[in-house]
């Protein structure tokens, strides 16, 4: 099975929730791509300590632009705003079958998860936190898919 994380930068959401899913559900091929990413875009040093909490090495990641191979390689295509699977599903319509936004996958509910970029503190981690049980009950979905 191969997942696909994306999100506007890809330094932050789903670089994460691919780190996050490695560790919850090894044996799987998860990669994250952004859908404005830059190669001169970093990681925040934030997230690099967000990701140590979780006992989650530091790996090397580069902000890297989706593409269509990526599309066509997924099994399952993850997005963090509804206006992000909008936007893939009117350019991609046939790999309508496998794109899927992340709270609508595991919750059935249409909520965004919001960038928490720009947050700091306790905020960001409030909203990483949240991520972090998403992608927990995500990769529980996930194995029972796989049976």
């Amino acid at each position: 099975m191969k997942v696909l994380f994306i999100c506007h930068a890809n330094i932050c959401r789903s670089f994460i929730s691919e780190q996050l899913l490695k560790k919850y559900l090894p044996g799987c091929t998860v990669f994250s791509r952004g859908l404005y990413a830059d190669d001169s875009y970093i990681v925040p040093q934030k997230v690099w300590d967000f990701l140590a909490a979780k006992q989650i090495a530091p790996t090397d990641h580069q902000s890297t632009l989706l593409t269509k191979d990526d599309l066509h390689q997924a099994d399952y295509i993850f997005l963090m705003e509804q206006a992000h699977a909008d936007m893939l599903l009117d350019r991609y319509a046939q790999y309508t079958d496998k794109i899927f936004l992340l709270n609508d996958f595991v919750f059935d509910k249409t909520q965004d998860i919001q960038d928490p970029i720009g947050l700091s503190g306790r905020a960001f981690k409030k909203q990483m936190d949240v991520l972090d049980k998403t992608i927990y009950a995500c990769a529980e979905k996930l194995k029972r898919e796989m049976l």
